[in-house]
C-alpha cells in the first residue's frame, strides 16, 4: 500500500513538472515577442509627435535586453537541450521551475517601475503574476517566495524614484489586493490539475488491472485447453490434441506440399502385464514410456500424442528418411534400457515395443490418411512377425 502510494506521488511529481516545462516553454516564446513588440511600438510611437512620448519614459533597451537575454537562456535550456523529466533529476528540476518564476516575475517588477509612467499601473508586472499563477502547476512556497520578492523590488523601486507619494500609496494598494488573488488563482489550478492527474492515474491502474486479468484470462484458457488436449496419464497429447493436430496437418498442405512421418509405437503384450502387475504398475509403464517419447518429440521438434490404451504416435513434419528411421531406433533402444521386467512376456524377459512408420510426400489431405494407414499397416506387420522391431515405409505411392 506504501509503495503504490510512494509511487502515486512520484508519478504526480513527474506529471506537474513536465506540464511546467512545457508551458514555461510556451510562455517564454510569447512573452518573447511581446516584449519585442512593446519595445518597437513605444519607441515608434515616441518618435510620433501626436502621441507627444518622451524618449526617456519609452522602454529602454537594457530593460529589453535583460528580458530578451533570460528568455533566450531559457529557449536554449527547454528548446534546444531539451531538459527531460526522470526520477533522478526531479529536484533539480523543480528547483529550475522556482527560480524560473521568481526572476521571470521580479523582472516584470523592475520593468513595471522602471517605466511606470508609460503603462497601464504594474502592466507588465501583472502579466507576469497571472501568466505564472494560471499556466503553472505550483506549490506554495513557489508562489508566495517569488511574490514576496517581487513586490520587495517593485516598492523599493517605486520608493526610491518618488518616495512615499499618492502614487505610491495606490501602489501598495493595488499590489496588496494583487497578491491574495494571484495566490488564490494558483492553488485553483494546482488543486485541479493535481485532481486531473489523480483521475488519470487511477484510469492508468484500472487499465493496467484489465490488462492483467485479461491477460491472466487468456493465460487461464490457454492452460484450461492445454488441459482438455493433455493426457493426464503420461502428459502427452491426447486424442483430442491429435485430432486438432491432424486438421492443421489439412490446413498447411492446401499451401505447400510436404514430407510427412507417422511413427506408431505399441507396448507388447501390454495386456498380460496388467494381468500379471495390475493396473496401477501397468499406468507406471505408460508413464515411463510416455516420458521417453516426450523428450524425443522435444528433441526432434515433432508432435507426440498417446492413441489409445498402450498405443502412441509421433508425427514429424519434413524430416528426412534417415531421421525417422534414427528415432525408430532410438526408442526401441531406449525402452529396452529402461528394463522393465515382463515375466509374463513371451518376447521378452522385460518390456518391448513394436514401432511401424511410414514417410510420404503429402500432396493432398487424402495423403494424411493413407501415410497413417501405411504406418499403421507396418505396426501390424511387426506385431505378427516377432515384435521388439520396426518396419519403416517409405517411397509409398497411393493411387
Amino acid at each position: 500500500m506504501n509503495n503504490d502510494m510512494e509511487n502515486d506521488s512520484l508519478l504526480m511529481k513527474i506529471e506537474i513538472l513536465k506540464h511546467n516545462l512545457q508551458k514555461i516553454s510556451l510562455i517564454n516564446k510569447i512573452f518573447t515577442i511581446l516584449i519585442v513588440v512593446l519595445f518597437l511600438n513605444m519607441n515608434i510611437l515616441s518618435n510620433i509627435s501626436f502621441f507627444n512620448f518622451n524618449s526617456s519614459n519609452s522602454l529602454r533597451l537594457i530593460h529589453y535586453l535583460i528580458f530578451l537575454i533570460f528568455n533566450l537562456f531559457i529557449f536554449y535550456l527547454l528548446d534546444i537541450r531539451k531538459i527531460h523529466v526522470t526520477k533522478e533529476n526531479i529536484k533539480k528540476v523543480d528547483i529550475f521551475v522556482s527560480a524560473y518564476v521568481t526572476l521571470f516575475i521580479s523582472i516584470g517588477a523592475c520593468i513595471s517601475f522602471a517605466n511606470y509612467d508609460i503603462y497601464n499601473p504594474l502592466l507588465i508586472y501583472t502579466l507576469t503574476l497571472f501568466v505564472c499563477s494560471s499556466f503553472l502547476v505550483l506549490k506554495t512556497i513557489q508562489v508566495t517566495v517569488p511574490i514576496s520578492i517581487s513586490s520587495s523590488i517593485l516598492l523599493i523601486g517605486l520608493y526610491l524614484q518618488n518616495g512615499i507619494d499618492s502614487n505610491f500609496k495606490l501602489q501598495l494598494i493595488y499590489l496588496l489586493s494583487l497578491a491574495p488573488i494571484t495566490y488564490f488563482i494558483s492553488r485553483s489550478f494546482y488543486y485541479s490539475f493535481e485532481r486531473s492527474i489523480k483521475f488519470q492515474i487511477e484510469l492508468m491502474k484500472e487499465a493496467r488491472l484489465s490488462r492483467n486479468l485479461t491477460k491472466k484470462l487468456r493465460e487461464a484458457n490457454r492452460k484450461l485447453e492445454l488441459q482438455v488436449s493433455l493426457d493426464p496419464l503420461t502428459n502427452l497429447y491426447n486424442r483430442r490434441g491429435y485430432n486438432e493436430y491432424l486438421k492443421d496437418l489439412q490446413l498447411r498442405v492446401k499451401e505447400k506440399p510436404y514430407n510427412l512421418s507417422v511413427i506408431m509405437v505399441d507396448v507388447d503384450c501390454f495386456k498380460l502385464y496388467n494381468d500379471t502387475y495390475g493396473h496401477t504398475q501397468g499406468d507406471s509403464v505408460l508413464v515411463k514410456i510416455g516420458q521417453l517419447l516426450y523428450d524425443i518429440a522435444d528433441e526432434f521438434s515433432c508432435f507426440s500424442s498417446r492413441w489409445g490404451g498402450e498405443e502412441f504416435v509421433l508425427l514429424l513434419v519434413n524430416q528426412t528418411v534417415e531421421t525417422t528411421e534414427n528415432i525408430c531406433s532410438k526408442i526401441r533402444k531406449k525402452v529396452n534400457k529402461l528394463k522393465i521386467d515382463h515375466c509374463s512376456s513371451h518376447i521378452n524377459e522385460f518390456v518391448t515395443v513394436s514401432i511401424g512408420a511410414c514417410t510420404m510426400e503429402i500432396t493432398n489431405p487424402g495423403h494424411i490418411t493413407d501415410c497413417i494407414n501405411e504406418a499403421d499397416d507396418a505396426l501390424y506387420y511387426v506385431k505378427h512377425n516377432g515384435r521388439n522391431s520396426y518396419e519403416h515405409r517409405y517411397g509409398v505411392h497411393v493411387v
